[in-house]
């Protein structure tokens, strides 16, 4: 994905079998739209570093609970491949909380940049048309 903003328009976002995760994805994708509007002023000469750090506290706090509510409901109905899609989840909060952890150290916006509009959305994107469409087609037979 190129290094502009929005990170995701709203047909950018791969839809699955289970509602409740569409919302909870176009969610994410909404804080996450919202952290790159204050990193694009950013790079246009105008930050506010407290309202990036909010922005980001606020997609990770998200982030944290779509992952663990996923992950209760992968294991409350048994899908198969639980570990490995729980797996995935840990990889990518490790990944976000160093890149909180980066922010918080120096508040290189071209860092954050770089992850919120480049790496992010590809691994989004990938998570979303292979794990979590899986995942979704298998709760889909349990819950709405």
């Amino acid at each position: 994905m190129p290094d502009r903003y929005p990170v995701f328009a709203p047909e950018d976002i791969p839809g699955i079998a289970l509602g409740s995760m569409n919302d909870t994805h176009h969610e994410e994708v909404t804080l996450v739209n919202a952290l790159g509007a204050l990193l694009q002023q950013a790079r246009d000469g105008n930050t506010d570093e407290a309202a990036i750090t909010a922005a980001l506290d606020e997609w990770i706090h998200h982030t944290e609970e779509h992952f663990a509510r996923e992950n209760r409901l992968m294991q409350e109905y048994g899908f198969p491949p639980y570990a490995v899609h729980a797996q995935e989840h840990t990889f990518a909060l490790e990944n976000l909380r160093k890149i909180q952890q980066q922010w918080t150290e120096n508040h290189d916006v071209d860092e954050l940049s770089g992850f919120v509009f480049n790496t992010w959305p590809q691994w989004f994107q990938m998570h979303v048309n292979s794990m979590d469409n899986v995942t979704a087609q298998f709760l889909s037979n349990f819950i709405d």
